[in-house]
């Protein structure tokens, strides 16, 4: 009696409890063989037009890309040789419609051999916004990240150079072979050092932990010598003494060092973490978790070069948009999402996404002074090029030094300002200056994105 009831108990854990992980996951062979008896669910926007669809050929299913390349790494493609990436991946189980099929209805089904219609997927992205940002981009490598900052929804995500998921496999050996890595999505895995963006998170910390104010007063000479390496401002300018909000403005570097030495390694790493830095942020598609420097790389005056966004730092605009939005948020750390709705073949809402209330990282006060200070910076700093006329606009550049090559260009914002409601980070691969060619970029973007999104 005891060996039947432990049978019972084992055959409802891998039936119940664990049955629902192992249908969904990829490689469990019940997806392939459903491959075949299943029309795949549609990807749709926000409008719900499709951005993938299912076309029959000679009998034969086809998976087809309305948009090309516009949407070609969020939404991914799906190919019987090459497999499948971005959503298609992800949301497999879906659009195929495992996640709520019963092994009694496949099996009902495989006898009447009828053809089941998976589940359609409705996004959260505008297109229009997503063609602003990719258009804005105008072919140079890099990535734009827009969210609505009030609930995390991704409103673009961009990846240039792209390629065309719909000519993926007659392409593939030159897309596999080009130096521009265009399968690679650089919004969500593209790992770069964030340069003067980060001097909001180092900001954060020093007012979180009460090591400086607004007014606290820095002596710029143009450099600061740490560890025998001359670190400078642009152009190695002296800004005599200079307050903390103005440090921000203009992003002088020597004094975000002093403040990086004031607060601490270990402090700056807890914020940063806070902030997403380091982690996997939770979302529909994996991310790549960027680099958070080791306690014993920013131990004491190590912590100089993270403390204006350089070093062994590294991050993807993916995070840095979160970090937009947080301080956007009022210190409320977001749960970015893309899926809005999955919907049944006959337009019934199978599931809604619950938009989640976050995680306040930041005091309500600390968020309120990067805020303004950020207005700042577009108003009469680095980053006059994002202005809008009539919104304020709150927003930092980057200017970020790496080997081998121009600096990366950097812009993380949001707008309006004091009634957020689009946050955004702009990344231009060698692009130079941030102020020059990011900021410029956001501005198109966050246009276009105010004008859609009510």
């Amino acid at each position: 009696m005891g060996l039947i009831a432990l049978q019972a108990l084992v055959a409802a854990y891998w039936q119940v409890w664990r049955g629902p992980h192992l249908a969904q996951d990829p490689r469990n062979p019940r997806l392939l063989l459903a491959e075949e008896r299943v029309h795949r669910g549609a990807i749709l926007d926000r409008y719900r037009a499709p951005l993938a669809q299912t076309q029959f050929t000679a009998g034969r299913p086809v998976r087809v890309y309305p948009a090309g390349p516009l949407f070609a790494h969020l939404v991914g493609y799906r190919n019987l040789r090459l497999g499948k990436t971005g959503l298609e991946a992800a949301l497999d189980p879906v659009l195929l419609g495992v996640k709520r099929r019963t092994p009694w209805e496949v099996f009902q089904e495989t006898l009447a051999r009828r053809l089941r219609r998976g589940l359609d997927v409705v996004l959260t992205v505008d297109p229009e916004v997503q063609r602003a940002a990719y258009r804005a981009l105008g072919g140079r490598a890099g990535a734009v990240v827009v969210l609505d900052s009030r609930d995390g929804a991704v409103l673009a995500m961009v990846s240039a150079p792209a390629f065309d998921p719909n000519a993926v496999e007659r392409t593939w050996e030159a897309l596999r072979k080009d130096a521009g890595s265009p399968l690679l999505n650089r919004a969500t895995h593209g790992r770069y050092p964030p340069g003067s963006t980060f001097k909001v998170v180092t900001m954060a910390a020093a007012l979180s932990r009460r090591i400086a104010t607004p007014k606290t007063t820095f002596f710029c000479p143009g450099f600061v010598a740490v560890r025998g390496q001359r670190i400078t401002d642009g152009e190695g300018r002296a800004h005599g003494p200079v307050t903390l909000e103005d440090a921000l403005v203009v992003s002088c570097n020597v004094a975000f060092v002093q403040l990086g030495l004031r607060t601490g390694g270990q402090t700056l790493r807890e914020f940063a973490a806070a902030f997403g830095i380091g982690t996997q942020l939770p979302f529909e598609l994996p991310t790549d978790p960027g680099h958070l420097p080791t306690p014993a790389e920013v131990a004491g005056d190590g912590v100089a070069q993270m403390a204006f966004g350089q070093g062994s730092l590294l991050v993807t605009p993916f995070q840095m948009a979160v970090v937009a939005a947080t301080i956007a948020r009022g210190g409320v750390l977001p749960k970015p999402y893309v899926v809005a709705e999955v919907q049944t073949p006959e337009g019934r809402v199978a599931e809604r996404h619950r938009p989640d209330a976050g995680e306040r990282i930041l005091a309500a006060e600390v968020a309120e002074i990067l805020r303004d200070t950020m207005v700042e910076v577009t108003s009469r700093g680095t980053g006059r090029a994002a202005a809008i006329p009539g919104v304020a606009v709150a927003g930092k550049t980057g200017t970020a030094t790496t080997p081998g090559g121009a600096p990366h260009a950097w812009f993380i914002g949001f707008a309006p300002a004091h009634t957020p409601r689009v946050a955004v980070a702009v990344l231009v691969e060698h692009g130079g200056s941030g102020g020059q060619t990011a900021a410029p970029i956001a501005r198109e973007v966050l246009v276009r994105a105010l004008q859609r999104i009510p």
